[in-house]
């Protein structure tokens, strides 16, 4: 019988528990569009700890673990200590899978509160506050006699000494996100991300896009079929979501989003009265209709027979677009009727390759 993993949730609160893995999934997205552009990567959801990222560029594995905590007042340090959240962050160390630990994080929704002893001028100790708000901040800025409380705590619970203790590797993560706005934040982000990616996305598809992937994020944290020790490709295949797979993603939803009709003109280079000004009209009315049913198979396959064809044969300067639309268009009537069957009419499949043919030329630039 499979020893499936527990999962811990944080019974404080029903609501603020499901609002902590809500949260959890839009930080792992906050974290994909940080990353993006450093390296291949990635991030698995709600297994090893609450969030993990694999740097994918390094051999052997290089590897960060995350666990992250949300309050509506202030985090502090001592509530770490209390709480074993440190202890549980140098456990990971224990792991026996050959990869090489980056870091080990701490994600707070609020600053990092840390209180010590100083010497006051009349020589008597007085406590100092400190609330750490930046972004990144490794516990090697922390005084010396926190530290080295953090590692006695640690080396005492973990039966390890102090020595063993590599603080270096632990970090405090002071995330922008919000618990009341943790997706809308998110989802600006990730608009931002994509506009500065492609000048031409539309709102639509951004929204698409962001939906599709808190989707998968929100899928992957809650599947709990594996066993505790799993192999690491099962955990990848079930918890994980690379960078590849953001970006195959972001390209499909391009591909599949239509471009503005006064585009789809300026690309055929088309005059007022222009002779194909109805049939692609109708066309095009139909297309973006279609691409708004999710449900619609037959649209998903001919568009992606007809990218097929395209990809075969691209699109070139020297061509004339109208007519290598059409030529994509008698490629694909010649492949399968029972497909085209609710295609029938002179031109859709033409328009449907202009528009496939625009977003691709803009993906390239």
């Amino acid at each position: 019988m499979v020893k499936r993993r527990n999962v811990e949730i944080d019974s404080t609160s029903g609501s603020r528990a499901y609002n902590r893995l809500d949260m959890q999934a839009s930080q792992s997205l906050h974290m994909v569009l940080e990353l993006y552009d450093k390296f291949n990567f990635e991030i698995i959801e709600d297994y090893y700890d609450d969030i993990t990222i694999l740097n994918l560029d390094k051999d052997p594995l290089v590897v960060s673990y995350y666990q992250m905590k949300t309050s509506d007042h202030v985090i502090t340090i001592d509530s770490a200590i209390k709480k074993d959240w440190l202890v549980k962050m140098q456990r990971q160390m224990e792991r026996p899978e050959g990869w090489i630990v980056k870091e080990l994080g701490l994600i707070t929704n609020t600053p990092l509160k840390v209180i010590f002893k100083v010497q006051g001028k009349n020589g008597k100790s007085i406590a100092h506050k400190v609330e750490y708000k930046d972004p990144h901040t490794p516990f090697s800025k922390f005084d010396k006699s926190v530290q080295n409380r953090i590692i006695n705590d640690i080396a005492a619970k973990c039966g390890i000494p102090t020595e063993g203790v590599d603080l270096s590797k632990f970090v405090h993560v002071h995330t922008t996100l919000s618990i009341e706005r943790h997706r809308d934040i998110v989802e600006k982000e990730m608009s931002d991300f994509l506009f500065c990616k492609n000048r031409h996305i539309t709102i639509d598809t951004v929204k698409g896009i962001y939906q599709t992937v808190m989707e998968i994020l929100t899928k992957k944290q809650a599947y709990e079929e594996l066993s505790e020790d799993a192999p690491s490709e099962d955990v990848r295949k079930w918890k994980g979501f690379s960078r590849d797979d953001f970006s195959r993603i972001i390209d499909k939803s391009i591909l599949l989003s239509v471009p503005s009709f006064p585009d789809v003109r300026k690309f055929l280079q088309m005059k007022d009265n222009d002779e194909r000004e109805l049939s692609v009209s109708n066309s095009y009315s139909r297309i973006v209709s279609d691409s708004m049913n999710s449900s619609d198979k037959s649209f998903s396959a001919i568009f992606d027979l007809t990218l097929e064809f395209i990809e075969k044969d691209p699109f070139t300067s020297s061509d004339n677009l109208w007519d290598y639309a059409l030529k994509i268009e008698e490629k694909v009537r010649g492949t399968n009727s029972l497909l085209l069957t609710p295609y029938k009419e002179h031109s859709y499949i033409a328009v449907l390759a202009v528009c496939i043919s625009i977003n691709l030329s803009r993906k390239s630039r």
